[in-house]
């Protein structure tokens, strides 16, 4: 494991700075910018590198209001078994799907789960196809 001293001399060497206390402070602002957006629950994503984000807890309960989660459920139980194709399909269930994005009830059902979601203490680290 390199520490920053390592890292900071060879980034010195690549980017030509000549000065190893300026590529220090570089490093340790943008680790230290990294940390900030983390913890507010910001993903970055360095482009041909790799992505940082944060992980989040799944809101409980529905995100529809007590009339349309019970349509919705009873379209289910009558077509089980059925892909994604037949409900892209069915006009009933395109039809449910829009009164659920026009209902007030939902909308404002949907903001009170998006409150709930929190960040937990985990990173997820991926690299980019071209890493």
């Amino acid at each position: 494991m390199q520490t920053i001293n390592t890292i900071t001399s060879e980034v010195n060497k690549k980017a030509k700075i000549n000065n190893l206390e300026t590529t220090k402070k570089v490093l340790t602002t943008f680790l230290e910018i990294t940390k900030q957006k983390l913890n507010q629950g910001e993903s970055l994503s360095f482009k041909g590198y790799f992505t940082l984000k944060r992980g989040t807890t799944q809101p409980k309960g529905s995100k529809n209001c007590l009339k349309h989660e019970k349509a919705l459920t009873d379209f289910k139980r009558t077509n089980p078994g059925k892909g994604v194709a037949f409900y892209a399909q069915s006009p009933k269930f395109r039809k449910l799907i829009q009164e659920t994005k026009n209902c007030k009830d939902c909308q404002t059902k949907k903001q009170q789960s998006a409150k709930l979601v929190k960040p937990v203490n985990r990173v997820s680290f991926k690299p980019s196809e071209s890493f």
